[in-house]
């Protein structure tokens, strides 16, 4: 009868046991259906942010660098010639306004042919590009203008405008290298 007794007190724990293992195993199984079903979408997800960072650096690279390289370099030598002008020591001040008038041109021209390429491939990029080319205009205007600064003396040349141009193009160079899509 103990026996019995002890016997009848153990089939109701073993069902409640039984019951939450049941349930614990259930839960847990939910649990790895729920984790695995998260990291596919966002192992997916991040291959195709993945994806589409890898289609944009392709596109700079066929659609802008290979076909459109030699304008950048074209750009910098046709400024550079064009400013040579400006290390004469008799330079008129019409002759510094039509140096200026040119080199604007030259800017036009290489935001039209390199830089609003760049509009195609990623904004960022093309905003950064033509900020520093801004700037750069902006900082020969500025140089050109100053009556107070010497540009036929070489030395002088060399650190408005030189160095300037040379850092500049160095700078639109290294956005470019940087560009990650």
């Amino acid at each position: 009868m103990i026996m019995c007794c002890y016997y009848h007190y153990l089939i109701p724990e073993t069902n409640a046991l039984q019951y939450w293992s049941d349930l614990a195993t259930i839960f847990v199984a939910l649990a790895n259906f729920m984790l695995a079903f998260y990291i596919f979408f966002r192992n997916n997800k991040k291959d195709d942010l993945e994806k589409e960072k890898d289609r944009r650096i392709y596109y700079l690279k066929t659609l802008v660098l290979d076909h459109n390289f030699n304008k950048f370099y074209d750009f910098f030598d046709r400024l550079e010639n064009k400013l040579e002008g400006l290390k004469v020591a008799a330079i008129t001040e019409e002759e510094k306004r039509q140096i200026l008038v040119d080199t604007d041109d030259l800017f036009i021209w290489f935001s039209r042919k390199f830089i609003d390429t760049l509009l195609a491939i990623d904004d960022d990029l093309y905003n950064s590009v033509l900020n520093c080319s801004d700037e750069l205009q902006k900082t020969i205007n500025d140089a050109v203008g100053n009556e107070g600064i010497n540009l036929s003396h070489p030395p002088k040349y060399d650190e408005e405008i030189n160095q300037k141009l040379t850092r500049f193009k160095t700078s639109i160079i290294k956005k470019l290298f940087d560009y990650r899509g």
